[in-house]
């Protein structure tokens, strides 16, 4: 059986930027949340998001592709791959945020909403502010990019189904060393939806959170009022554990199991008593050959709007029954925001940085239990503990729905 490992990573959030940044950071559980930079907020109806503050982008280049390619350079540096020119054993997936929005759509969805003579002002005043729809790349011009600089000559492949995006590219490499398609994989995601009319899509939907800043996003609270946007890319150079061996490369984990479902429920709405999500970690499970008591902890979706939250505390008690209160269970969500097509993707380093370093990662402003959400939450400050075996979820719009699991390189 060909065994997919992890040899290189790179990451970049509001958390942090960089393995080591991010790292101590998540351990110290700061929050990466704060007042919007990127273009003028008076009057707005979104004031806050999980932006990018330590990195200084180069100009005249579209931000999705600088975090992507900052995160690409840190994951190829720490694995060492060796340099090549269009490696027919190399292959790519990427997931990369959705593009500009379709201001005639938004248009037509504001005119059917009741009283939004403020929402149609703001849109306006938003439409103005977003001077260029194009400064979101193509894929193919992004992925074109990614390929030339990691010597890929195989296959490539862009990959959106909204939040679960980023498990989603993850799971897509697993399958393709598996089958033998290549030897290396380089596998990632970006998204930035930090603008006005993204930031009014959401807000249409009544799925934001309005608080301040500090205790804005609050997953599996029983007084959480919805998600944060955030922007952020990661960067994965996955190998056939083989091929890693023999050329002296140092896993940093194994890409264990991977599940994947659809809820097809509605539009926008997950299943309410997680359906989808408890299909998409069973599969995981069987993927890796494992029994749920064997998982030491979960990273949860978490994104602290109420169904979210209640759908997926369901779907665990679906897979562990009464034991779902005693697995430990965190949401990085609080510390960066939703990263929407990227949030899985760098929430899979999230969960390997965890590993690495022996701890829980806290899950901020966490006071208050609901009763729909009882869950063994680890809140306050990190737990030291030795990760064997971790879960990552990525459940997305429209009951899109990834788990992954990651195995220690260092065993249990």
């Amino acid at each position: 059986m060909r065994r997919a490992v992890i040899t290189g990573m790179g990451v970049v959030s509001a958390l942090g930027v960089g393995q080591r940044q991010t790292a101590e950071r998540m351990r110290r559980g700061h929050n990466g949340i704060g007042a919007i930079r990127q273009f003028p907020v008076d009057g707005f109806p979104v004031r806050i998001a999980g932006e990018i503050t330590d990195a200084v982008f180069p100009s005249g280049n579209p931000r999705m592709a600088a975090l992507a390619r900052q995160v690409l350079e840190e994951a190829l540096s720490e694995a060492q791959l060796p340099a090549a020119d269009a490696a027919q054993d190399r292959a790519l997936v990427w997931a990369v945020g959705k593009p500009p929005t379709d201001l005639q759509m938004l248009g037509r969805v504001v005119a059917g909403v009741r009283g939004t003579d403020v929402i149609e002002e703001q849109m306006a005043r938003a439409q103005e502010a977003y001077v260029n729809a194009e400064e979101r790349p193509r894929p193919q011009q992004l992925l074109s990019g990614l390929a030339q600089r990691a010597g890929v000559g195989g296959a490539r492949y862009s990959c959106y189904t909204a939040c679960a995006s980023g498990n989603d590219a993850l799971g897509m490499a697993k399958r393709i060393i598996e089958r033998g398609q290549a030897e290396v994989v380089i596998a990632g995601a970006t998204d930035s939806q930090i603008d006005p009319l993204s930031l009014l899509e959401f807000e249409l939907l009544s799925a934001l959170a309005h608080e301040g800043p500090e205790r804005a996003c609050r997953p599996f609270d029983r007084h959480r009022t919805g998600f944060v946007v955030g922007e952020g890319a990661a960067a994965f150079v996955l190998e056939e554990a083989g091929h890693a061996e023999a050329r002296g490369a140092r896993p940093l984990a194994q890409l264990a199991g991977y599940g994947s479902s659809l809820d097809c429920f509605g539009l926008t709405k997950c299943h309410p008593q997680g359906r989808g999500a408890a299909q998409a970690i069973g599969a995981a499970l069987h993927d890796a050959g494992l029994r749920p008591g064997e998982i030491d902890y979960i990273n949860a979706h978490g994104t602290g709007t109420v169904l979210n939250d209640q759908a997926e505390a369901a779907a665990l008690r679906r897979v562990w029954g009464d034991a779902a209160a005693r697995v430990p269970v965190s949401s990085t969500k609080a510390m960066t925001g939703h990263l929407i097509a990227a949030a899985s993707a760098v929430e899979a380093v999230l969960t390997v940085l965890a590993m690495r370093e022996s701890f829980i990662p806290p899950t901020l402003n966490y006071s208050t239990p609901d009763p729909d959400c009882l869950l063994n939450v680890v809140a306050g400050e990190a737990r030291a503990a030795h990760i064997g075996v971790a879960m990552s979820n990525g459940f997305g719009f429209g009951g899109q729905n990834s788990s992954l699991i990651l195995r220690n390189a260092a065993g249990r």
